[in-house]
Formats: structure tokens, C-alpha cells, sequence
């Protein structure tokens, strides 16, 4: 984090007693040289062995007068250090009093974190006051640093002068000078660097965990001088390069090439200072700062970035012309490449809502509509650019999130509509990253913290609602394709990678056992809706999802995962209880049924028989098994367990409208759980019902669904009937209600009598 504003309002009293410690020094080394001098005057030793005295006394008086003198010089410029950091207090204490007028914005001196005021209820023109005030306030902490560094320099550099030291030196040996970071940076740019240069210059961009920390959690990045110098270096000598000339010189650095990439993120964000030439090719100050944003990035990214003109064009521009002319493709296009390849090349680290990545995605988005209006939606001319452009922008979760969820949080449709509706050459795989991280940082915890857990859950709210209100999707009328996930499987596997998280939430999962998604918000459905079976918009998300097999497998897996998690604390509360919350197995029930319902249509579009729907809902589950971030082995347990009840056997049918869920399958499952959490034993339940599990060899037994009874005792086969009376007999084990299997058979025939 590196100097604070507290730390520097207390320097004035320690560089004052420096001061006059060192003036006393001085005034008592003279004292003690003049005594000496006054005893080598009056000596009348004689001989080899007085004059041997006299010279040391002489050296003596020497020393002591060459230690007054450093001690006086320290003195001297200890004193005008002391006024400089009175003065620099005294600026700071202002800075803090104009922080805490109206609009109060809280900055804390000892971290220097700045809190922003709530802007909730605000109106356009106080959240534009806000939002000057915090300018206001970031350029000018960040000038208080830098005189507080230039203070600390300058002190030090009077001790190692006074006192013989060299601690200043040793430490300037690996820092940069005003001299050769200009140098550094032309040797680098122009392609004609060391090995030694490329290294200091990738320091620049080599954070500390401080700086690191202040980075990811949006606060200004204090720089240090070398950091700063070589950043203002690059923002000057960038300054006039052509797109080209950019691109030419991060390929020619090889392994360094992050390099340029990292810079221009830097330079284009306001939680950036560095050093600022006066005119081009001055070698930049550190007493005089500039502030990141997309004016300071080179004059030719930002000409590309503001310009609003389509990338391509055609003589004949009438759509759906068959024999119409190939597009003429701008040079623009070309270089919107060539940037979003530098932004790739750089560390996804310094990809957080900068200016660069809000205009990259911005001016991507705007391509895309520009062919879907044209008749080009079907691999449009420039496509391939496109898919560079999501794919470099798509690691800036911030930028992504401002796109899709829109200014005053209203859902862009527009770019939502566009990428679904559009055929990609990759089909949709590059679309798809701007969704599926979504799924990496719903929860905090792990290196996600709590707002980039918010930025996920309202980005992925933004999407899953989009689909919830377009089921068309799932059925899309193009031409030769069925649906969306026909034709980009990738955007679909994207969205179902980005979405797994929260599927509990989407279809009205408890926090008691799902917890809280930040950002993400209430169920899609109504709690009547629900209660009802009749969850339209969340089967609407599924089913869109599920328009592609692999996106099924993920989302509908995931559903999977939920119901096991509604079981086990049902049965966990059972255990340690007693009892249990019914509507914890009417989640269970709900979640298992949608699952169904997702896969079964999956199944159908691709035509598959029963066994294709069998190997698809055993694909998923154990997709959705592994999806165990913050599971211990009690789940892997239950998941073995209840597998066989969840899946069902080869021919038992798909989800249909009016399938019902049979009575003994619920309480073959419950049971299932029972023994697998220890609530019942082995020794009671009825012996007939235990089968070795082959997929663990040698392990506990586990129950049998009827079909794999029969296969296990091939000689004595078991009717349906006996099988229930089975099933009902081991759950008596269990007293009162929760040996009652039956809400779980409810909630999922309540979904079941809703068409898909």
C-alpha cells in the first residue's frame, strides 16, 4: 500500500527532535575539537613519541570537526525538511476537512481507502457532483504521496551524505531514473531492448500484494517512482504510434509482451498515477502526476474506440441478395484485431471496468448490431474480429457486467438479442466467455470477494431473465436451425457454466440450504407459482440452456446437485433431530423434476431413444456431482447413493406432460438416504432390498431400484407390488413424518403436469 496519509501527519515532530538531535551533535563535536586543539597548542611533550601524541590529538580534532560539520549540515537541511512536512501535514489535515464537506466522501488516513457516499435516491446532477468530488480528491491524494515520497528521498539523501551512509544508493541502483526509463522504454518499443531493459521495464507493471490488493478491491494503486516513471514513459512514447506500430512492437517482445498490454490498461484506468511529461520526449517528473483514463491512452486507440462507423460496407447493400458483392472490410477492422490480441497478451489482472475494455466491448457490440441489421447475422463479414473483441474483453468481469445489466441497471436487450441471434463462425464459443465466469465468483470466499460476488450474481441475473422471457429460443424458427443451441452451442455452454451456481436460486432454493448469491436476487417464479409446480420462467432458463447436449448436461446436472443437497439436510436434520423440514424434500422433488424436464427435451431434439435419455440424465448427474466447490465426502456419499434412484433405469420413460413420479421411487430414494447418512443401519432394512453397488466393488450395500433386485437375484424376481411394500416397510423405520417419503413424489409431479 506503500506510504499513508496518517503515517505522513506524523512525520513533523520525528524530523524536528532528527533535527535538533543533530544540532546538538554538532554544537558538542566542535565543543570537543576545539578542546583537543587547545591541548595540542600548550603540549611541551618533546621526542619521537610527543610528536606521535601531538598528530593523533591533531587527527583527533580533525574528526571531531568533520563530525560537527556533517552533524550541522543535517541539521540544516533536517530543519527544512521539518517545514516541508509541516506544510505537507497542513495539507493533508485540509484534504481531509474538504473530504468531509458535503458530499461527504470518508477516507480513512490510514489506509487511504476512499468509501464513496450512497448515492441511492440521488439525483442525476448530485451523482455527477459526487463523482467530480471523487476526481477531485484521487488526483490530489495521489500528489500528497508523491510529495510525501519526494520528502523521504530527499531526507534520506541528506543522512547518507551527513553520516557517510549509502542506503539511498543501494536502493536507486534497482530503481529507474528520469534517464534511462526514457531510454528503456525507446530501446523496448523499438524492438532494440536488453534483456536487463525489458526486465525494469516489466517491473513496472509487476505489482506487490499491497498494490495487488488495492487493485482488486478498486482503489487507487500507489505506484512506486520506478513504476511511475516508466509508465509515463510508455504513455509518451505510445502517445503518437499508430495501432500497427502498437501491435507490432508487443509481438516483437516475445515473452515480455505483456508488457504494452498491461501498459495501456494502466494508462486507461483512474486507479493509475504516473509521471507526466511536459512535452513530448521529456523524460517525465514524479512531483507531477497524471491520472489513468481513456484520454491518456495513445491518440490512435482512441480515435479507433470513438469512431461509430461500420468496419465494412457493400456497393450493394440490399439484404438478402443472394448475388449481392463481397463486403469491403475497413482497415479498422484490422486493427480492432490487433488491439483486442495486445489486450489478450497482458494480465487479466489489470482488466478491471477499465475505459479500454468498456469501449473495446462497446464498439464490439455496436459491430455486431451493425450485421444483424444488414443481413449479415449468418457469419457475418467481420466475425472473427468479433470474436477476438468478447474474448479480450470478456476477462474484464466489470466491463461485462456494465454492458449487460445497462447504466441505471435495465437489462441491455439489445446486445443480448444480438448475440443470440446471431451465427458465429466458432458457433458462439468466444460469445459464450461473456457469460461463463459468472460461474467462478458467485460465492465469496476463495479470492472472490464480496463485490466481485455482486458483480456476478446481477451479471448473471442480467442473462438467466433474458432467457426466462425469450423460450422461443429453445425452439428458434431460423431456417435450418432448431434453436439457439444448434446453432451456438458454445454461447449456450457459456451461459450453463455461468448459471450452474445458481440454479437453486433461479428456481427458489432456501438460503437455509443454498445460502445467499449476492446480486442475484429472488426466484424468477412467484411463491404461488411455485407451490403450484408452475414454474414458467425458470423452466424457460433451463430449457433454452438445454437446446444444446453439453449445456444440458450442465445445467440440468447442476439441478441434480441441488435436489441431493435439499435431501441431505433433510436427512441430516432427521439424523441429529429427529426431524425434518418438509420443504426441504418439496425442493428436492422440484429441482429433480425440473432436471427431468430439461434433459427430456434435450433428448427429444436430438431425437434420442430411451437408452440416449438414460446415458444423458447419467452424464449430467455426474457432471452436477462434481460440482462439489464447498461439498465434503457426506455429499460424494449421498450422490453415490441416489443415483440410481434419481436417473431411474433404461426404459422407465422421460419427462412428459402427466408423468407421474411413483410412489415406491420417492421412497426408494429417501431410503436411500437414510442409509447413506446413517439414520438407518444395514440391519434394518428388509435384506431383500440390498444389492452390492457396482460401481464400488466390495463396498456397503446399497438399496436396489426394483430393476437391479431383479438383476442381482436373477432366480427370484420381485413383483412392483412386493417391491413397495418393500420400500414402505424400511422407511418404518424412521418414526413419524419423516419416514413420509410422499412430499418429494408431490413436488415433482407437480412440475410434471405443466408442459415443458
Amino acid at each position: 500500500m506503500g506510504m499513508t496519509l496518517a503515517e505522513l501527519q506524523k512525520w513533523p515532530p520525528h524530523i524536528k527532535a532528527l533535527a535538533d538531535a543533530a544540532s546538538k551533535r554538532g554544537d558538542a563535536s566542535q565543543e570537543a575539537s576545539g578542546k583537543v586543539q587547545a591541548i595540542v597548542d600548550i603540549s611541551t611533550w618533546q621526542g619521537d613519541a610527543g610528536d606521535a601524541a601531538k598528530d593523533a590529538m591533531k587527527r583527533s580534532a580533525t574528526r571531531f570537526d568533520n563530525a560537527g560539520f556533517e552533524a550541522m549540515y543535517v541539521a540544516m537541511h533536517a530543519n527544512k525538511a521539518y517545514g516541508d512536512s509541516q506544510a505537507l501535514a497542513d495539507d493533508i489535515g485540509k484534504f481531509l476537512a474538504d473530504a468531509e464537506a458535503p458530499p461527504k466522501v470518508e477516507i480513512d488516513p490510514k489506509t487511504n481507502a476512499v468509501t464513496p457516499p450512497d448515492i441511492t435516491g440521488k439525483k442525476p446532477d448530485e451523482i455527477q457532483k459526487i463523482i467530480n468530488k471523487l476526481k477531485d480528491l484521487h488526483s490530489r491524494v495521489t500528489g500528497l504521496i508523491a510529495r510525501g515520497e519526494m520528502l523521504d528521498d530527499d531526507l534520506a539523501r541528506v543522512l547518507d551524505q551527513g553520516t557517510g551512509g549509502h542506503t539511498l544508493a543501494q536502493k536507486q541502483l534497482s530503481e529507474e531514473t528520469p534517464q534511462q526509463a526514457q531510454q528503456d522504454v525507446h530501446d523496448v518499443l523499438a524492438g532494440t531492448a536488453t534483456d536487463e531493459e525489458k526486465a525494469r521495464v516489466q517491473a513496472a507493471s509487476t505489482l506487490s500484494p499491497e498494490q495487488i490488493e488495492d487493485r482488486d478491491a478498486g482503489r487507487p494503486v500507489q505506484l512506486t517512482r520506478s513504476q511511475q516513471l516508466v509508465l509515463g514513459q510508455m504513455n509518451d512514447q505510445m502517445k503518437g504510434m499508430s495501432i500497427e506500430d502498437i501491435h507490432r512492437a508487443e509481438r516483437r517482445l516475445g515473452d515480455n509482451k505483456s508488457i504494452v498490454g498491461n501498459a495501456l490498461q494502466m494508462m486507461g484506468s483512474n486507479q493509475y498515477a504516473f509521471a507526466k511529461s511536459e512535452r513530448p520526449g521529456d523524460q517525465g517528473s514524479t512531483d507531477k502526476l497524471a491520472t489513468g483514463g481513456f484520454n491518456e491512452l495513445p491518440t490512435s486507440v482512441q480515435n479507433l474506440l470513438n469512431d461509430k462507423s461500420p468496419v465494412y460496407h457493400r456497393d450493394d447493400p440490399t439484404i438478402f441478395n443472394p448475388s449481392r458483392p463481397e463486403a469491403k472490410i475497413d482497415a479498422a477492422a484490422g486493427n480492432l484485431n490487433r488491439l483486442s490480441e495486445v489486450i489478450m497478451d497482458g494480465d487479466a489482472g489489470f482488466q478491471r471496468g477499465t475505459d479500454l475494455d468498456h469501449k473495446l466491448l462497446q464498439r464490439g457490440a455496436d459491430i455486431l448490431q451493425y450485421e444483424n441489421q444488414h443481413g449479415d447475422s449468418l457469419k457475418g463479414p467481420v466475425d472473427s474480429e468479433l470474436q477476438n473483441i468478447f474474448k479480450a474483453t470478456s476477462r474484464d468481469h466489470i466491463a461485462v457486467h456494465d454492458m449487460l445489466t445497462g447504466p441505471d441497471g435495465q437489462r441491455n436487450d439489445r446486445f443480448l438479442g444480438d448475440l443470440t441471434s446471431h451465427v458465429f463462425p466458432d458457433r458462439g464459443t468466444a460469445a459464450g466467455s461473456l457469460f461463463s465466469w459468472t460461474g467462478t465468483s458467485a460465492v465469496p470466499g476463495d479470492g472472490v470477494s464480496l463485490e466481485d460476488a455482486r458483480t456476478s450474481g446481477e451479471t448473471a441475473r442480467a442473462y438467466a431473465s433474458y432467457l426466462s422471457e425469450h423460450p422461443g429460443l429453445a425452439k428458434h424458427p431460423m431456417g435450418i436451425f432448431a434453436s439457439v443451441g444448434d446453432y451456438n452451442p458454445g454461447l449456450m455452454q457459456g451461459m450453463a457454466n455461468g448459471l450452474a451456481p445458481y440454479t437453486a436460486a433461479i428456481a427458489g432454493g432456501t438460503e437455509d440450504i443454498f445460502g445467499k448469491f449476492p446480486g442475484f436476487g429472488d426466484a424468477f417464479d412467484t411463491d404461488a407459482h411455485t407451490s403450484k409446480g408452475n414454474l414458467v420462467e425458470a423452466r424457460n432458463v433451463f430449457n433454452v440452456l438445454s437446446s444444446d447436449p453439453e449445456a444440458a448436461k450442465t445445467i440440468n446436472g447442476a439441478l441434480y446437485h441441488d435436489s441431493i443437497t435439499a435431501t441431505q439436510h433433510y436427512a441430516d436434520s432427521v439424523h441429529n433431530s429427529g426431524s425434518g423440514a418438509i420443504g426441504d424434500l418439496d425442493q428436492a422433488g422440484r429441482f429433480q423434476a425440473l432436471a427431468d424436464s430439461g434433459l427430456t427435451a434435450a433428448n427429444n431434439q436430438q431425437h434420442g431413444d430411451e437408452k440416449a435419455l438414460h446415458d444423458l440424465k447419467s452424464k449430467a448427474y455426474d457432471a452436477g456431482t462434481k460440482l462439489v466447490k464447498l461439498a465434503g465426502p457426506e455429499f460424494g456419499m449421498m450422490a453415490n447413493a441416489l443415483k440410481s434412484s434419481i436417473i431411474g433405469s433404461v426404459g422407465d420413460g422421460g419427462m412428459t406432460s402427466g408423468v407421474d413420479m411413483a410412489p415406491e421411487s420417492a421412497q426408494h430414494l429417501l431410503l436411500s438416504a437414510y442409509l447413506a447418512n446413517g439414520t438407518l443401519q444395514p440391519n434394518q432394512i428388509p435384506g431383500d432390498l440390498l444389492v452390492p453397488d457396482p460401481e464400488h466393488p466390495g463396498g456397503p450395500m446399497k438399496v436396489g431400484t426394483l430393476d437391479e433386485i431383479n438383476k442381482a437375484h436373477p432366480g427370484h424376481q420381485m413383483r412392483a407390488s412386493d417391491y413397495h411394500t418393500a420400500v414402505n416397510n424400511g422407511l418404518k423405520g424412521v418414526p413419524g413424518e419423516a419416514g413420509n417419503a410422499d412430499p418429494i413424489r408431490v413436488a415433482y409431479n407437480m412440475v410434471a403436469q405443466w408442459p415443458a
